[in-house]
């Protein structure tokens, strides 16, 4: 079962990539990652009270939560939804794979995991680093090309979130403040949604907003993004990290850049540049090589 939840799951992220494309050529970025937020709120909410489930957990875990939540879902859909706005989804996904690296090194540097120490990890940690290098490479060296940078940093920026944030969940899942999934999803969107509230306030106007209700296509694209990719995929990723352990569901990310590279091209008619493909594989060959080493400590 956890393997067909694991390939579900791989499937509905990997088209998350095209229908963020579609929205914000309509919407601003903060104000779609806001709506994505709170349809999937509205799902998970409508469920849950069908479903009579007991969603109340102490003010302590509350606030643990919502700090979860926000560098789980927050601030990683506000960087994507920023980031697509100058590059194209496929990019976006060869990024967000280097996530299962993002949450080796900060299992090591932040919650002091030496485990993952080993020589194989870390030569696959230099392999991602180097595959992010090649992808960005031509906007590094062509200041005319900076938007796409720009672009490039907020996605990685993105999967550095997911990673902080996935292994806060886990944390969060062996401590004394341990809640059911159903709860911990519900408050950590919670907390999501506030945050990208509060940042679509702050830096967008409402009134932007408008063309939604006159472009079918963005309303189904949204839908999609809060039921789909956000609702079930979450529930989904959650229950995978706490039966596998991140570093081990973050091996879903594998299929994504390929899917989404061909999505691009089937939906949006782009093809990928030599060095993108190039630098997929490098950061695959990186991803590979920590997640599928033995955990033999460096000496």
């Amino acid at each position: 079962m956890n393997t067909l939840l694991f390939l579900l799951l791989g499937l509905f992220w990997s088209l998350s990539f095209l229908a963020i494309k579609i929205t914000v050529v309509t919407l601003p970025p903060l104000m779609a990652a806001f709506l994505r937020v709170l349809v999937a709120q509205i799902a998970f909410t409508t469920l849950f009270l069908f479903t009579r489930q007991k969603l109340k957990v102490s003010f302590s875990s509350i606030w643990r939560l919502w700090v979860a939540g926000i560098f789980l879902q927050g601030i990683p859909f506000a960087l994507l939804f920023f980031g697509e706005t100058y590059i194209a989804a496929g990019l976006a996904s060869i990024i967000n794979s280097t996530v299962g690296i993002w949450a080796m090194i900060f299992s090591i540097l932040i919650f002091k995991d030496y485990s993952q120490a080993t020589l194989t990890k870390i030569t696959g940690l230099t392999l991602g680093v180097l595959g992010v290098l090649i992808i960005s490479s031509p906007d590094i060296m062509h200041s005319q090309q900076h938007n796409k940078l720009i672009g490039i940093l907020a996605v990685v920026g993105m999967a550095m979130s997911y990673a902080f944030g996935a292994l806060l969940n886990q944390k969060l899942n062996t401590c004394a403040h341990k809640t059911s999934l159903k709860a911990s999803l519900w408050h950590q969107h919670w907390g999501s949604l506030v945050f990208l509230l509060i940042l679509a306030s702050s830096f967008e106007h409402w009134q932007a907003i408008t063309p939604l209700f006159y472009h079918p296509q963005v309303i189904v694209a949204l839908l999609y993004l809060g039921i789909f990719s956000t609702a079930i995929a979450w529930f989904i990723y959650v229950h995978l990290i706490h039966t596998w352990g991140t570093i081990r569901a973050s091996t879903v990310l594998f299929m994504m850049p390929i899917l989404a590279l061909l999505w691009d091209r089937l939906f949006l008619h782009l093809a990928p540049s030599t060095l993108e493909i190039y630098g997929v594989v490098v950061i695959l060959m990186g991803v590979a090589l920590i997640q599928f080493s033995k955990k033999k400590k460096l000496v």
